[in-house]
């Protein structure tokens, strides 16, 4: 009784969410919350509980607001296939000859979000994110600004800035606090350890493991 209860409860949820979101013209920017079951893309400003759907909020680039969603939020196939097409034009450039990346890193701190996730991330392709805190997985590759947490894609992470684990045949970022672990491992400014079969940094490139704890 009490398991058909919650079901009745969130399809009412997800229902109305979707009432008040999805069919609102798209001249309508209004803030709004929404929680429970979520369909994705979404216009809400918060999303509480599950966001599901074949793509991210991050689609709605004309919204004068970021999106956050705090729970779950799964992407189905997701926007990574869209990935193949940019890796080799990434958003910045992995530059060992100047350290000096302060700028980068600032414009990227201070640019406007369209999506923030804070919870779990689950995509089948991948994501492009611009900021993640907690966990974000995939079955493909992931790019984005910025990670607080674990990130773990198979073949591809490619973020401005990691705080935390990033998981992959290939991680390249600007800054990185914490781990990485992979086949091929670049962080110009690393604070922390890459495991791989080469990891470089802004100080030394090394096989197996490098490492630098200096700010």
């Amino acid at each position: 009784m009490k398991i058909s209860s919650l079901i009745i409860l969130l399809s009412i949820s997800s229902l109305l969410c979707f009432g008040q979101g999805e069919l609102k013209s798209s001249r309508d920017s209004t803030p709004h919350n929404c929680y429970g079951l979520v369909f994705l893309p979404s216009k809400a400003n918060h999303i509480y509980g599950i966001a599901i759907g074949i793509i991210g909020s991050e689609s709605f680039c004309d919204m004068p607001f970021t999106r956050f969603s705090h729970g779950v939020n799964l992407q189905i196939p997701g926007q990574g296939f869209l990935q193949t097409f940019v890796v080799f034009h990434p958003p910045f450039k992995i530059a060992f000859q100047n350290n000096d990346i302060g700028d980068q890193l600032h414009q990227s701190d201070t640019a406007f979000k369209r999506a923030v996730h804070n919870g779990i991330l689950i995509s089948l392709t991948g994501t492009f994110s611009d900021q993640i805190n907690g966990l974000s997985v995939s079955g493909w590759m992931s790019m984005g600004r910025k990670v607080n947490g674990v990130s773990i894609n198979p073949l591809w992470n490619f973020y401005t800035r990691i705080n935390g684990i990033s998981l992959g045949l290939f991680n390249s970022t600007l800054e990185t606090k914490g781990i990485q672990i992979g086949l091929v491992n670049k962080s110009v400014k690393l604070k922390g350890i890459q495991l791989g079969l080469w990891n470089k940094n802004g100080k030394r490139s090394l096989p197996v493991i490098n490492w630098n704890f200096n700010d």
